[in-house]
């Protein structure tokens, strides 16, 4: 008898815990989630020769889901000249937003080794360049909605923006 007493004291115990755990977990918190980031996408289109440059670049956009949800991300990518002109060799892809459960942002990408013309940072034509292309998925519970978009990365540093940003979106 004590130890079946022992026994449902300590599953009691148990699932008070896991209780409380879990009702401080889904309770909705009054401040604003902080801007973590997570990583969510990370290729190695082509290393770097040895002794050769690379140049990083940074953008930082909104992706729109439905008419009001905004998921921030960074995309972080790296150039190199390869094969004639410059190359985008690595991509990252950072959900900033990462203590929002509910959103989501998956990456899929494929690179063009072609040497293409392409536009420099500015929009201006002037070179040849490689390029990447970026399909960003994001789910949003909370809205019920999912959206997807493509975005065109380039070894000058080019980028496309993404259909959640305004006019001051910040790129290198």
């Amino acid at each position: 008898m004590k130890k079946i007493l022992t026994t449902l004291a300590a599953v009691a115990a148990l699932a008070s815990c896991r209780e409380a755990n879990t009702g401080v977990q889904s309770r909705p918190s009054a401040t604003a989630p902080s801007p973590e980031k997570i990583l969510r996408f990370d290729t190695t289109f082509t290393k770097p020769a040895v002794g050769g440059r690379s140049y990083p670049h940074t953008y930082t956009g909104s992706l729109l889901v439905g008419t009001t949800k905004k998921v921030p991300v960074q995309i972080d990518w790296t150039t190199t000249g390869q094969a004639g002109c410059p190359q985008v060799a690595t991509v990252r892809v950072y959900q900033l937003n990462a203590l929002d459960r509910r959103t989501r942002v998956s990456v899929q990408a494929m690179r063009d080794a072609v040497c293409k013309p392409g536009p420099q940072p500015a929009g201006n034509v002037t070179g040849y360049t490689g390029s990447a292309y970026l399909k960003l998925t994001c789910e949003a519970r909370d809205v019920h909605r999912v959206t997807s978009t493509t975005l065109t990365l380039n070894g000058f540093g080019y980028h496309d923006t993404l259909s959640g940003d305004s006019a001051t979106a910040s790129g290198q």
